[in-house]
């Protein structure tokens, strides 16, 4: 990971200086079309900084060039380019000249303000991504939105701060004030990226860590453990000056005891490392509360007091209570509700506290009380995020006055418009509306940063044609903390009827189903090259048996979780028919999304035959990990179920949101400046979109539910 590397993935740009150097024609021209071939090309200045470049010097950096853009978008450049043995093949110089000449044309009509920094050009009705001639102090903002992100980094993303923190020679005068970090856990990385390089200091960690479970976080960071603390952490053995640091915090954190018992278990084990009796007269009120952790009572919680304020039914004690944690505010509108605090008082309370509530969480707020009204058998909770942990309620809440219902949607989407009203005009836009059944991105840590990465009970139709061929795909090598070999992956399918009633489990062998038109493509056990098996399911077939519901199941049948294989995505395709002769490539394959569960069980997706759609899950099985799925049956029906009825925030309320407050909507893709749509491949709408523009060339930006990352920079 270098400058190159993060700026040219995050932005398309990069910096490179003017030389005194002739870069021949057809070097140029022949590289450019080749970039081409993927969907790219350079801007006008980069390329007349590029004209000044000795020829081994450009090579060499075109070199870099393409094997960072084969590795974002995971292809064979063998396969794609128009002149794969370059530089020794190229074109002739009347080529070069001509390429070089039509594509200047193309800038010079569609450039309207020299100033414009256009990022899509057309060439010969192609689209083309276009790589810019970027700046320093640009690139220094890329640090900048990595350390003022809305919501936690994935991991790539928490990669690329700690590179800014700890190499980036740029950012040493650098530093962020109090309050600019707004994430905990990003906080958390950054500050302990410092403290193992050795430039921290208490007063620079203070104006970022604020509580226990922030210091705690530290600590986690330091030991590369999992910042959001749903996983335990092995500390390891810190410096004095570490030691140091990490105490001299906890003695200046306002109230830490409460925190300390939140993780009680794991400051116990942080303590034996930390070594608090030798601090005993320099840092005396951390020695104490760590003596208190271990020997002491525990304190009343915030959820204690709440829990107390909600039993003495204090309408005015509830709401200030709850206040002191805007998130946990909003997440008890409902309850405050139902137990009898007025529906004003909540709102005005809520108001109060409007800006320190994430967007993520008001869209949670509008997904549960867009259906409150409605009679609900089974309610599903994840909680704390964990996939892996599902409880189903049989229990319906009580009914709540319509009115009140109406009120709270209304403030908080009011609230919203506000918020989104303050950003930068969208223009023209245009909304899918099939966006609905797309969720909005949870914020989860993903184990893979494949550009094709759905979130969790997103429904997606399922192209013309009467059988599904549903694959898997998976490479063995260097995954986690050691080196994955031999790797047996099972893929099968659990047929449910309407009402969830298991019926029957596809074969695991290349046999087909005697009531059924079903067939596997047999077991593989070794992939270090990488390998694939498929199972394709006849949905006539299964329709006339009675099956409502296909569960897909892989298992991997090693100790390793899925997520720490250095490859594995599954995907679909359609077929006429059952093992028929067509082509079975995996890589072409645009509905192909990558596997991150944290076991060795998944269920990656579910089948809707009566509906033909499919629900994108990726959703752990850690309760299952050694008992085979015939033993399972009633729990994988259970959870498989919660996922079909889960009431997530989606796609189209989180545009249409953005569009009313900072945009207009149009009927029509040829008239949109920015274009959401439920396609999953953008280059296909966006050709038709050019196909349908009336007049001069619109400069449009179209998104995908798969640009997970920048849906979350951008709009939560």
């Amino acid at each position: 990971m270098d400058l190159f590397s993060i700026y040219f993935s995050r932005n398309l740009k990069v910096i490179i200086a003017e030389r005194k150097g002739k870069l021949p024609v057809r070097i140029l021209a022949t590289a450019m079309r080749n970039l081409e071939s993927l969907g790219y090309t350079f801007s006008t200045n980069l390329i007349e900084v590029l004209r000044t470049w000795e020829r081994d010097r450009f090579i060499s950096w075109f070199e870099r060039l393409m094997e960072e853009l084969q590795q974002i978008k995971g292809i064979h450049l063998k396969e794609t380019l128009v002149y794969p043995r370059f530089p020794k093949r190229k074109m002739n110089i009347q080529e070069s000249k001509f390429y070089l000449n039509a594509l200047m044309y193309s800038w010079r009509q569609q450039l309207l303000e020299k100033e414009q920094e256009q990022r899509i050009l057309l060439l010969n009705k192609l689209r083309l991504r276009v790589i810019h001639l970027g700046s320093e102090a640009d690139f220094n903002q890329v640090g900048m939105n990595l350390l003022t992100a809305k919501s936690a980094l994935s991991l790539v993303a928490r990669e690329q701060l700690i590179w800014f923190a700890t190499k980036y020679e740029g950012w040493v005068a650098f530093e962020p004030e109090a309050g600019q970090i707004p994430v905990g856990e990003n906080a958390a990385v950054y500050c302990a990226a410092l403290l193992k390089a050795g430039r921290a200091s208490v007063e620079q960690f203070q104006r970022h860590l604020h509580s226990a479970t922030d210091i705690l976080r530290l600590a986690v960071a330091c030991s590369d453990g999992d910042v959001s603390l749903k996983e335990k952490t092995r500390f390891r053995s810190f410096t004095r000056f570490e030691r140091r640091i990490i105490l001299a915090l906890l003695e200046g954190a306002s109230i830490p005891l409460e925190d300390l018992f939140q993780y009680k278990e794991r400051w116990k084990r942080l303590a034996e490392r930390l070594h608090p009796g030798e601090y005993l007269h320099r840092y005396p009120e951390a020695v104490a509360v760590l003596d208190q952790l271990r020997h002491g009572e525990r304190p009343l919680t915030f959820h204690g007091r709440v829990e107390r304020a909600f039993e003495q039914k204090e309408n005015q004690l509830i709401l200030e209570t709850l206040a002191e944690r805007s998130g946990e505010m909003v997440g008890q509108l409902d309850r405050m509700i139902r137990s009898g605090v007025p529906v004003q008082q909540v709102i005005g309370k809520m108001e109060t506290v409007e800006e320190k509530v994430s967007t993520r969480a008001l869209l949670r707020v509008l997904a549960h009380f867009s259906t409150r009204t409605e009679l609900q058998v089974r309610r599903n909770f994840f909680p704390k995020g964990n996939m892996a942990n599902l409880y189903v309620s049989t229990q319906p809440l009580p009914h709540l006055n319509v009115e009140d219902v109406h009120k709270v949607i209304s403030a908080v989407e009011h609230t919203l418009l506000k918020r989104f009203a303050k950003l930068p005009s969208l223009g023209n836009v245009y909304i899918d509306e099939r966006l609905q059944e797309f969720s909005v991105p949870s914020g989860e840590r993903r184990a893979s940063e494949s550009l094709r990465a759905l979130s969790r009970a997103s429904w997606i139709s399922l192209p013309a044609g009467d059988t599904v061929r549903f694959f898997l795909l998976w490479r063995e090598g260097l995954g986690g903390e050691e080196r994955i070999e031999c790797v047996n992956t099972d893929l099968s399918g659990v047929l449910y009827d309407e009402d969830w009633r298991y019926m029957d489990q596809t074969f695991r062998t290349p046999l087909q189903s005697s009531e059924y038109v079903a067939a596997n493509s047999g077991l593989k056990v070794t992939a270090p090259d990488g390998a694939a098996k498929y199972m394709d399911l006849h949905l006539p077939s299964i329709s006339k048996l009675g099956a409502r519901y296909i569960v897909i199941m892989v298992n991997a049948f090693r100790d390793n979780v899925i997520k720490d294989l250095l490859e594995c995505y599954a995907g679909w395709m359609m077929r006429q028919a059952p093992q028929s002769d067509e082509i079975f490539e995996p890589s072409t394959v645009q509905e192909r999304i990558d596997l991150t569960a944290d076991s060795r069980n998944c269920i990656p997706a579910i089948i809707d035959v009566q509906e033909r759609r499919i629900l994108w899950c990726d959703l752990d099985l850690k309760r299952q990990s050694k008992v085979p799925v015939e033993n399972n049956k009633a729990d994988v029906a259970l959870i498989a179920r919660a996922m079909t009825e889960l009431k997530r925030p989606d796609l189209y309320t989180l545009f249409m949101l953005h569009a009313k407050a900072r945009g207009t909507l149009v009927e029509t893709l040829g008239m949109a400046n920015l274009v959401f749509t439920a396609e999953l491949e953008s280059i296909r709408v966006a050709e038709v979109a050019e196909y349908l523009t009336e007049g001069p060339p619109v400069e449009r930006t179209v998104i995908t539910p798969l640009e997970q990352d920048y849906i979350v920079e951008q709009f939560l």
